[in-house]
């Protein structure tokens, strides 16, 4: 069996992984092992544990593989799993859980749902006491069928992806590098920005005043194959289509290229 190789990059992150800050710039380590990265990861947890909770920044190593790109932040001293098929902060892991993920030994964790709950015991209550207890009973049943109601109607759909079948990793990465680079709506206050990786992150902004960028936020991507064409599809439902070199499309705004 062929050794695995990752190409891990580092985001406000010091070469070493041994300090953190938005000073430092990006690093792409290329060939990595999988023992090396395994170092870097353990690394990456004790770093992630002296960092203070109310750190504006959130530092990341992010690993290609055959699957995507693996996202791993560090928040509130733990380190948190994201990639394409995870939403919100992803989900708390350990170095092990990480290394059995990238290398394909384990499946990615899925988070449970925000609305199940752990089957309640049944309680051992005198009879005599049967009135409260059925009392009791109907209260919480009534706030369960409440909060059920609640989580029905909040939770995100499964998908609204169109059907796809996703590109082989030579094929995407090549239509990820046609597409990277920085684009927007336009240059004004409230026109929207987007930057694309090679590696297949997206970050996604608002012009603020002074050509400031606000309420950033990153997603992930993966290049397929769609009924009628090739699009980049990512982990919040976004279907990015190219319409020239210079122009793409998503959630219905057109990007120009920002021509540097």
């Amino acid at each position: 069996m062929p050794t695995l190789r990752f190409q891990v990059m580092l985001n406000a992150l010091a070469p070493d992984l041994t300090d953190a800050g938005t000073h430092f710039p990006d690093t792409t380590l290329e060939a990595v092992t999988e023992e090396r990265l395994r170092q870097l990861l353990t690394t990456f947890a004790g770093l992630a544990a002296r960092l203070a909770a109310t750190a504006t920044f959130r530092p990341q190593v992010r690993i290609k593989t055959a699957a995507g790109l693996a996202i791993i932040t560090a928040i509130e001293g733990k380190l948190y799993y994201g990639s394409w098929d995870t939403k919100g902060r992803g989900i708390e892991v350990s170095v092990e859980d990480i290394i059995g993920i990238v290398t394909g030994i384990v499946e990615t964790p899925k988070p449970a749902p925000s609305g199940s709950r752990m089957p309640l015991p049944e309680p051992n209550v005198p009879k005599r006491k049967s009135k409260y207890f059925t009392i009791i009973l109907l209260g919480a049943a009534i706030i369960a069928m409440n909060a059920t109601t609640a989580w029905m109607l909040l939770k995100p759909p499964p998908s609204i992806l169109p059907p796809h079948t996703f590109l082989p990793g030579t094929e995407s990465d090549d239509l990820m590098k046609q597409v990277a680079g920085s684009y927007q709506t336009g240059n004004r206050e409230g026109d929207r920005y987007l930057s694309i990786e090679p590696l297949g992150l997206f970050h996604f902004a608002v012009y603020g005043p002074n050509h400031t960028l606000l309420r950033e936020r990153l997603q992930t991507g993966r290049a397929a194959r769609v009924a009628n064409g090739v699009a980049i599809l990512t982990n919040e439902f976004g279907e990015l289509r190219v319409i020239d070199p210079n122009t793409v499309t998503i959630y219905g705004d057109t990007y120009h290229r920002i021509v540097n």
